[in-house]
């Protein structure tokens, strides 16, 4: 329990993170204005698992997978028009990420929370995984801030955009299992490469979107959707933070 608790709080807070130090640096949020989101990201998380058993019975019990749905495309929306440094898409993104990350993983605390075996090594697995997210954010915000200084914020913005179109990996996974989208079933084996549940592979899952045995058809649209997210991007002219220089 113990290690399953410490992986499914990796794998459900780190993709949290990662967004939130990109905005972070994009956009750029404070950290009073990151802790607003936060608290209403899990507000919002809560309010999901409280009405998922009302949802799920709408659109013939599809109703939990059309909302998970509109939330991977609210994401790349607001992740694109973040670029642009609008805060109020920066708050959308990070909070309807928590919303479709979160809501699983209140699922499953509460589903052992209740249990006297199972209580103490879900809260130091909980524990151990927070720590170990925050950990990486904050050595993740120190990397990428200097490469902002060196290489301004285009790199972020691309990072961004695959962090994005993973998003939209969810929402073919879940379009495929309400019957919306016939997603071929040709797939690639990277797993001698790279294995999906190593460390690294945890991390650019959480990062890119990472799959070891993706389908074509979602290869396809990861590609193609960071294309159009990059391009949109320039289209819409980002806007880049400059210091000032010493001295003029």
């Amino acid at each position: 329990m113990l290690i399953t608790s410490l992986l499914m709080s990796i794998n459900q807070l780190l993709p949290v993170v990662i967004l939130a130090v990109l905005l972070s640096l994009i956009v750029p949020l404070s950290q009073r204005q990151l802790s607003i989101y936060a608290v209403i990201g899990t507000l919002m998380s809560l309010v999901f698992v409280q009405g998922a058993a009302w949802v799920s019975q709408l659109f013939d019990h599809r109703g939990l997978e059309f909302i998970q749905m509109l939330l991977c495309i609210m994401i790349f929306v607001a992740a694109l028009m973040s670029c642009q440094q609008r805060k109020m898409a920066a708050a959308l993104a990070l909070i309807a990420t928590m919303t479709l990350y979160l809501s699983h993983y209140m699922i499953y605390l509460v589903s052992f929370w209740h249990s006297k075996d199972t209580a103490e090594p879900l809260i130091l697995g909980t524990c151990l995984g927070v720590g170990i997210c925050i950990s990486f954010g904050v050595l993740l915000f120190f990397l990428l801030e200097s490469i902002v200084r060196r290489a301004g914020v285009q790199p972020l913005v691309v990072l961004l955009a695959f962090n994005a179109t993973a998003k939209l990996l969810i929402f073919l996974d879940l379009a495929s299992q309400v019957d919306l989208l016939d997603v071929t079933s040709n797939y690639l084996d990277w797993r001698g490469f790279l294995v999906e549940n190593s460390e690294l592979g945890r991390v650019l899952k959480a990062l890119v979107g990472y799959e070891a045995t993706p389908s074509k058809t979602a290869l396809w649209v990861y590609v193609i959707a960071a294309v159009v997210f990059i391009a949109l991007a320039r289209v819409l002219k980002i806007k880049k933070t400059e210091e000032p220089v010493c001295g003029s």
